[in-house]
């Protein structure tokens, strides 16, 4: 048994940056839990193993959840900027074209090395393969047990992570330690993630990407419209612009919500029209779907006609102006029932977690002081493109920073 200035539950992206924050900021003596066999794993495998670091001229009104508005604006802007923080660690960052921050050597292994190199320099102890299985306070000291050891320190910072990506170390299973401390948490649920439809609908549009808007409604009200690359799969639908609108399903009233794809939105309805008209005209030898071809791929192509009730091998030369005016209508509105979101092992993130009404502006539990809450275990989600990890660097600075005062 040994005491610490600081304990900090989880070696991921906020568990990490709480070391080395603490360590700038004068704490020594630090511990670091992970229950896997080695810190850092998820963030090897965030971006593609590119790892978007943050993004630019990021906001409040960038995030969901229960945190106030007020206060998540004062963490955002204390924390500062992800390019100096890594800078900090020697290591630099460079910026795309849609925003996205990424390690100038766009590895994700970088990002991992950074954090690992500036913890070798520091009296910070990690301790892998610890399983916590009870957290308590007792006097001024939290006493952490694993399987295997016992910690004592003033402060505990839990940073161990949401529900997603189990296989990845953070499968929800520490929550129970924030329960048992009686503290609010918002039901989790995966984000990011596909959204499943009817497989019959897909089966022939499986495998293909094609570059559109994708629309979520609730009934008929539109919830959102997203533009990028839809992929198509057996049983769902993906791709960044999907995965940004899974988190306003809900699944509890799931009949209601249907997504609308637009082919074309370059292009209105009346445009699509006319190129309908000149593709008839100029290929009036040929069937159908090979009329559409100059405009869509086949497999979309098929599955438009079939939704308007035309043979694919019906000659287009026998095309109505009724029927042109459909296959352009549902060129940009190809519906598609949203059946469920997808599972945690195939979402990104997390949305639920402690909520905002439990925690202090400094992401202290109101009812149990020393113990701070960061990164993903807190209810609040975002958008793909970087919002998530610089959470996770701003919510540990924020709790180091109230630590250290």
């Amino acid at each position: 048994m040994k005491q610490y200035q600081l304990v900090i539950i989880g070696g991921g992206a906020s568990g990490l940056a709480s070391a080395v924050q603490a360590q700038s900021m004068g704490l020594h003596e630090i511990a670091i839990l992970e229950k896997l066999p080695r810190i850092g794993k998820k963030i090897l495998a965030t971006g593609n193993g590119h790892c978007n670091l943050s993004h630019e001229n990021i906001t409040s009104d960038d995030y969901y959840g229960s945190i106030p508005t007020k206060t998540l604006q004062n963490i955002l802007s204390d924390f500062g900027t992800a390019e100096e923080f890594f800078q900090m660690m020697g290591l630099y960052t460079r910026t795309d074209s849609a925003g996205r921050i990424y390690p100038y050597s766009m590895t994700a292994n970088a990002v991992l090395d950074a954090f690992r190199l500036t913890l070798e320099q520091t009296q910070t102890e990690i301790f892998c393969n610890q399983n916590v299985t009870r957290l308590y306070k007792k006097g001024s000291l939290w006493h952490i047990l694993t399987d295997e050891m016992e910690f004592l320190s003033k402060n505990v910072i839990f940073s161990a992570g949401g529900h997603a990506s189990p296989k990845l170390g953070t499968d929800g299973t520490a929550w129970k330690l924030l329960e048992s401390l009686n503290i609010s948490i918002s039901t989790p649920k995966p984000i990011l993630c596909p959204l499943v439809s009817d497989k019959k609908q897909l089966h022939s549009l499986k495998g293909i990407r094609i570059k559109g808007n994708v629309s979520l409604y609730d009934k008929s009200k539109l919830l959102r419209t997203e533009s990028g690359e839809i992929q198509f799969n057996e049983n769902n639908l993906s791709g960044i612009c999907v995965f940004n609108l899974s988190h306003l399903v809900d699944t509890g009233r799931i009949q209601n919500f249907s997504l609308s794809i637009d082919c074309i939105p370059e292009d209105t309805a009346e445009n699509t029209l006319d190129r309908l008209y000149l593709m008839q005209s100029v290929r009036n030898q040929a069937d159908c779907e090979n009329m559409l071809s100059g405009l869509l791929v086949k497999p979309m192509a098929r599955h438009i006609l079939k939704v308007c009730g035309i043979r694919a091998d019906c000659p287009c030369s026998m095309l109505t102006d009724k029927q042109l005016q459909k296959i352009s209508d549902v060129i940009h509105h190809v519906e598609f029932p949203v059946m469920n979101t997808g599972t945690f092992e195939q979402a990104q993130s997390t949305a639920g977690g402690v909520k905002g009404s439990a925690l202090d502006e400094h992401l202290q539990v109101k009812k149990n002081s020393g113990l701070y809450v960061i990164g993903e275990a807190v209810d609040i989600h975002a958008d793909c493109g970087g919002y998530h990890l610089h959470w996770c660097w701003a919510s540990a600075t924020r709790a180091v920073k109230n630590i250290v005062i």
